[in-house]
């Protein structure tokens, strides 16, 4: 009997994946357990293994394509007998009752490989599928399939919005529609960070740690949000409250393949500064390999991105919020500075910083508030250690 795969669900509310790459092909046995084909979500890359052993018949979906919870992703022959079931997330079809046959007419079978937007383009252009020679894998129609000969060589090139990005996407336009969104930035000084973390790199404590400025960073912000506890918050707009956060689970914007994560860092305050650099390259190591768990991805208070050491990386930024979130800090590059030391122009190392607020729940003096305390412990790195836990 034929056992239909479908694509089950993958947790956090996460509706539809996108095939990336399928482990079998159409004829191939495989056993309970065999990988079948890799999917990706809007958190993460997921492997999926088939519940039971068989011959594939057929792939439902390109690799490329997207799939939605419940759609079938791929049929498996497992013979005359009741297949042994090794898991939940496939599901045998509906038996259908006997009934005596009847006479149809004849109906030509359509095996023309098409996502749904392709086969109503092509219904409106009065084209049939049929007659057109699919580019894509296993001859599935594409759009650019649909166009004249004339016209298939496009000066653009374009790139579909799905999985990952177009999760971004929604993400950004929500938070730009809901928050009201200022940003203040300021220049930090910190010459004596530098020199206070070159210090601690001779340690032997920190030989096997990549201790980066970001730990130094983290627990600054965290010092920032004890003094500005609105800053640690979200806005229920249902209950119209403001829900001050007692947690600081810290969230490390993460440039992957194809977009852009925040892993968290549950309870920062409760680390140390070489545990907590530990964790963050953990996480962020995690989530460039797209091996970060869907719970690791989710749950921040407050969202650090750091901007600065990229190609080109600017001074200021205007960082959009990580949204329910109401604050986020974006970190700039760090280069060489005139500024005044004791009536002197001096060349020194500074930080440009960039402080996006919910002006909803966040005003102007508490945003002067929290960059003024993110100042007094970034600037005077001994102090911060006092802090430390």
């Amino acid at each position: 009997m034929a056992f239909e795969f479908k694509l089950p669900d993958l947790g956090e509310g996460i509706r539809e994946a996108q095939v990336l790459m399928w482990k079998v092909t159409p004829g191939q046995e495989v056993a309970a357990f065999a990988p079948l084909c890799e999917v990706e979500s809007a958190k993460a890359a997921v492997e999926l293994t088939t519940p039971v052993a068989g011959r594939v018949l057929d792939l439902r979906f390109a690799e490329g394509d997207t799939a939605h919870l419940g759609d079938v992703l791929v049929v498996i022959e497992t013979g005359n007998h009741e297949p042994e079931y090794f898991g939940i997330v496939g599901a045998p079809p509906v038996r259908v009752p006997d009934v005596k046959p009847q006479r149809l007419p004849e109906v030509k079978p359509n095996r023309v490989r098409a996502a749904p937007l392709v086969r109503k383009l092509a219904r409106e252009r009065g084209i049939n599928l049929e007659d057109v020679a699919g580019s894509g894998p296993q001859g599935r129609v594409r759009i650019a399939d649909l166009e004249p000969t004339t016209t298939r060589a496009p000066s653009t090139t374009t790139i579909p919005l799905r999985g990952l990005r177009k999760s971004i996407a929604d993400h950004m336009a929500e938070a730009w529609r809901h928050a009201p969104q200022v940003t203040s930035m300021e220049i930090f000084d910190v010459t004596d960070l530098m020199q206070a973390r070159a210090i601690l790199l001779t340690s032997p404590e920190a030989a096997s740690v990549k201790l980066t400025y970001l730990p130094f960073f983290v627990k600054a912000c965290i010092e920032a949000l004890r003094a500005v506890p609105e800053a640690n918050a979200v806005l229920d707009e249902q209950q119209q409250a403001i829900l001050l956060r007692q947690d600081f689970h810290i969230g490390i914007a993460t440039a992957v393949p194809g977009g852009l994560v925040v892993p968290v860092v549950r309870h920062a305050d409760r680390l140390s500064l070489l545990e907590l650099a530990t964790e963050i390259e953990r996480l962020v190591s995690s989530a460039r390999e797209r091996r970060a768990a869907p719970g690791e991805l989710t749950g921040s208070t407050f969202t650090v991105t750091s901007f600065g050491g990229l190609p080109g990386g600017a001074l200021f930024a205007t960082p959009i919020l990580n949204y329910p979130e109401v604050a986020i800090l974006g970190l700039g590059r760090i280069d060489l500075q005139p500024r005044v030391v004791e009536g002197q122009i001096v060349a020194r190392q500074c930080i440009g910083a960039s402080f996006t607020f919910d002006h909803r729940v966040v005003d102007g003096e508490g945003a002067g508030r929290f960059m003024a305390t993110l100042r007094r412990f970034v600037e005077q790195p001994l102090e911060l250690l006092l802090h430390l836990r």
